[in-house]
This record gives structure tokens, sequence and C-alpha cells, in this order.
């Protein structure tokens, strides 16, 4: 807002010092005394060019030199302060032109929020083609030995120390066999048992240690006797399906095409 009044005052500058300049400059001319504007009249020549202006002067006379001097004070000045300060003039700070800027209308135009160039490709910085890429690897051939080491061929590709080894995880329940207990399982697993866990008697079932001492309680089975007794099938179960002969399927598509035939009949 204030930006905008600025500019509008300084449009008016030539306007208001035009204004200003006519009012002096006639009232000096009505103000000046007799003798003062007939030398002067007599001095610019303006007796000559205008007979009405001629000595002896009268108030009509005094009045259209003061109008005259007034209105070519005016011109001589609103010209002048229009170079000066106007638009496209001499002491107006020109704005930078930019040939690819939008145009936008005068109504939408504001000194806070001035158009913007648009974005380039040249703003996202180095294009992706030009950037530098490091050096390639120095390959090497295969060697003529294909027998030879991969160290002696690669040094870098086996470490110069060998990895630590993994260490071994120990099992959570510790499990101990005596011979004669081995020998059994594998007597009775090389006789042809299916199943391995039938294969161990009680006697022979390992007890795992820090667990011996220790007695599991044991749920009872609670039996839940019906609500109702089931109810008995009314129907006979069905005889099973005896394979039927060609001549039987014949005869049921004879009964078949009877029944129809008499049925259309009615």
């Amino acid at each position: 807002m204030v930006a905008f009044l600025r500019q509008r005052l300084i449009r008016l500058v030539p306007v208001y010092g035009a204004v200003v300049g006519a009012v002096i400059v006639a009232g000096g001319v009505f103000l000046s005394p007799t003798t003062t504007l007939e030398g002067l009249v007599w001095t610019t020549g303006v007796a000559s060019l205008i007979p009405a202006a001629a000595p002896p002067l009268g108030m009509t006379a005094r009045l259209l030199l003061a109008l005259g001097g007034g209105m070519l004070a005016a011109a001589l000045l609103w010209s002048s302060l229009f170079l000066l300060v106007g638009r496209g003039g001499l002491l107006v700070r020109r704005p930078r032109h930019h040939d690819d800027l939008p145009v936008v209308r005068r109504a939408d135009a504001h000194p806070d929020a001035p158009p913007r160039k648009p974005m380039s490709a040249a703003d996202l910085g180095t294009p992706m083609m030009e950037v530098g890429v490091g050096a390639a690897r120095n390959e090497r051939g295969i060697p003529v030995d294909l027998d030879l080491p991969l160290a002696a061929f690669d040094p870098t590709a086996i470490l110069p120390t060998p990895m630590a080894p993994a260490r071994p995880v120990s099992s959570l329940i510790h499990i101990s066999l005596n011979a004669t207990e081995s020998v059994a399982l594998n007597r009775r697993a090389a006789a042809g048992s299916a199943d391995p866990v039938a294969m161990l008697e009680p006697g022979d079932v390992p007890v795992a240690k820090g667990h011996a001492d220790t007695e599991l309680p044991v749920a009872e089975p609670t039996v839940v006797a019906p609500a109702t007794p089931p109810a008995e099938p009314t129907t006979p179960p069905k005889e099973a399906a005896q394979p039927q002969t060609i001549e039987a399927l014949l005869r049921r598509l004879e009964k078949g095409a009877s029944r129809r035939r008499r049925l259309g009949a009615h």
C-alpha cells in the first residue's frame, strides 16, 4: 500500500510543480511595480509582438501578462519535471526486465509480489550426464594355469587372517546315555521298528538332569455324561448298490418310455 501511494505521488510531481510555478509567476507579474513591468515588457520585446501590451499598461494588460507568464511557466516546469521523474524519466529507477518473465494483468500486479522467472533446467544444478564417473577397476585376465590358487591370483580375495569359527551352542537339556542303553537302542533300530518311541522301554527313557526329582502334577480325566442319549437311526441302512447289467438298464429304459407315452396320451 505504501509503495503504491509513493508511485502515485511521484507521477503527480510534474502537475504540482507546474501549478505552483504558474501561481508564483502570475502573482509576481500581477504584483510587480508598473515601472518594473513596463521595462520588462520593452526589454523582452513583448510590446512589438502584442501591441496591446505596449506601455502605459493598465489593469487588463497586467492580467493578460500575468496569465500568459503563468501558463508559460507551468508548461516549462511540467515538461522538465516529467522528463526527470515521470514515467521512464531520467531519475526513475527502471525495473529489471526479463524476456522470460510472465505477463500479468494490472489488477494482479503488486510491487510486493512481482512476477518471477519460471524455473528452468539450469536451476537444477549439474546435469546427470555431466557428473564425473570414477575410474574403472583394473581387471586382470584369466591366468594361464587354471590350477593356480586363488590367493596367488588375487591376493585381496582371501583375508590375511581367517575368520573366527562359529561358537558352538550348548543344548538346553543334557541327556546322557550309557553304553548299554546305546547298544539296546541300536539293536532295536536295526530290527526295523516303525515307531522310534516304542523302541524305548520305561526303564530306557533317559531323564533330564535337574528334573529327575521333580514330579509333575497329572490332571485326572473327568467324565462328562451326555445330556440326551443319541437317537437311534429309524431308517434301515441302504443295501449296497448291486452292479446293474445291460438287460436291467434296457428294461428300465423301456419302462420309462412307456410311462411317458401314457402320460402324453392323457
